[in-house]
């Protein structure tokens, strides 16, 4: 009996070095699936069995994305394959380690594509294929200019604070409930000023009831009238429109959040896969958070300090003891540190190859270390530690000898 077990032990051994599939891994329970799916950077689980895409948004190859991750529990993603054709024939997807994966395809005037979407994990468990069946088609209906007509007038009226222009183009049915929209909208202006936002079209698609389902990349800058200060942000977001009688009304938004920034819980009905690093939101006391802050700021002394609570320079009347902000700076040499009140034990490190806006807080815990760092240069970013809180600081410019000028960018955590 012994002999018959090592016998088996042993071929089942060499089955595995002469061909080591990846289903024999182990097995499973954990449910196979999707995290996300998108079919021109439009979020296929919204647009209900069937997609229209308009020729005139593919890219110049002509070709349709569609990408995703699959989410496959404790085990890794083992294969992806996709069918264009109801399952008749499939096609391998390259994918990553994390699960995700792109596919492209040049649609054929007048034909539908009926995808369908496989997941594997290493242990040969598969996804419900049949959820994730969506029917394609290409349109050679002119939607670009519609979608920007619509985008162009309610950016123009939110940076205007224009509410009852911006209103006019939000539908009967929005999703997050058209009331909350407008006092939130209302909060907005009163928080902010000198809106600007700009913005470009990513992608546009059709799905189910007439909707059109917008893609678009935009930056932003407002100021916060409770602190004076800057923020900017950019990123890409999506708007879902209702198409009534050749007319285009707001339905829905997803964070990153371009209007109703002051109750974005009750507005956005979602978020993007990838919007951006942060998303502006507005808090009940009218300043914002998970955004970045430029401020700038001349000295005629070689020493000033850095307030990130009040996110504003100032004088340490001649010697770095002397400052009161959470940073100063010594441009002369160049030197940048924290002070060694032993209470807050700040630290400090420089984050090689990050801006304000990709540092992480895992960023700032690692790096944040000394409590003076010299070589405070243009172009360089630290991670500073301060009791409980956690900033990354950005010098975009220094410059000058005697009479120093300075800009910085700052985000908290």
């Amino acid at each position: 009996m012994k002999k018959t077990l090592l016998l088996i032990v042993a071929l089942l051994t060499l089955s595995i070095t002469a061909d080591a599939k990846w289903w024999i891994f182990g097995k499973s329970n954990a449910e196979i699936g999707l995290k996300y799916l998108q079919v021109n950077k439009i979020a296929a689980d919204e647009t209900g069995p069937k997609i229209k895409v308009f020729r005139e948004m593919l890219a110049a190859d002509g070709l349709i994305r569609i990408n995703g991750r699959g989410s496959t529990g404790r085990n890794a993603v083992g294969s992806v394959r996709i069918s264009l054709d109801d399952k008749a024939t499939w096609s391998d997807v390259k994918f990553s380690e994390n699960g995700t994966f792109e596919y492209a395809f040049k649609p054929e005037p007048g034909k539908t594509y009926i995808m369908l979407v496989e997941i594997t994990d290493t242990a040969g468990k598969t996804n419900k294929v049949d959820e994730t069946r969506k029917e394609i088609a290409l349109s050679d209906e002119n939607i670009q200019a519609k979608v920007r007509e619509t985008l162009d007038a309610m950016f123009d009226a939110y940076n205007t604070e224009s509410l009852e222009k911006f209103m006019v183009r939000v539908g009967d049915n929005f999703a997050g409930d058209k009331a909350i929209l407008e006092r939130a909208v209302k909060r907005d202006f009163d928080a902010l000023g000198n809106i600007s936002l700009r913005y470009t079209i990513n992608n546009v698609s059709a799905g189910a009831q007439g909707r059109v389902f917008v893609s678009v990349t935009y930056n932003r800058m407002v100021f916060v009238n409770k602190t004076g200060a800057s923020s900017t942000d950019t990123g890409s977001t999506e708007f879902v429109f209702d198409s009534k009688e050749g007319a285009l009304s707001l339905f829905s938004m997803k964070q990153p959040l371009m209007f109703g920034l002051s109750d974005a819980e009750n507005v956005a009905t979602g978020t993007v896969i990838g919007g951006g690093e942060t998303a502006l939101v507005l808090d009940d006391s009218g300043d914002i958070g998970g955004a970045l802050a430029t401020r700038s700021y001349n000295s005629a002394d070689a020493h000033f300090g850095y307030n990130f609570e009040t996110q504003q320079f100032e004088d340490c009347d001649g010697t770095a003891a002397n400052c009161t902000g959470q940073v100063f700076f010594m441009p002369g040499v160049p030197y940048i540190g924290v002070d060694d009140n032993p209470e807050t034990t700040a630290r400090i490190g420089e984050l090689p190859g990050r801006s304000a806006s990709s540092a992480t807080l895992a960023d700032i815990e690692a790096a944040a270390t000394l409590q003076q760092v010299f070589g405070a240069f243009a172009g360089k970013t630290f991670g500073i530690k301060y009791g409980a809180d956690r900033y990354a600081l950005e010098i975009t410019s220094l410059s000058g000898s005697g009479t120093y000028s300075i800009t910085v960018r700052t985000k908290a955590f």
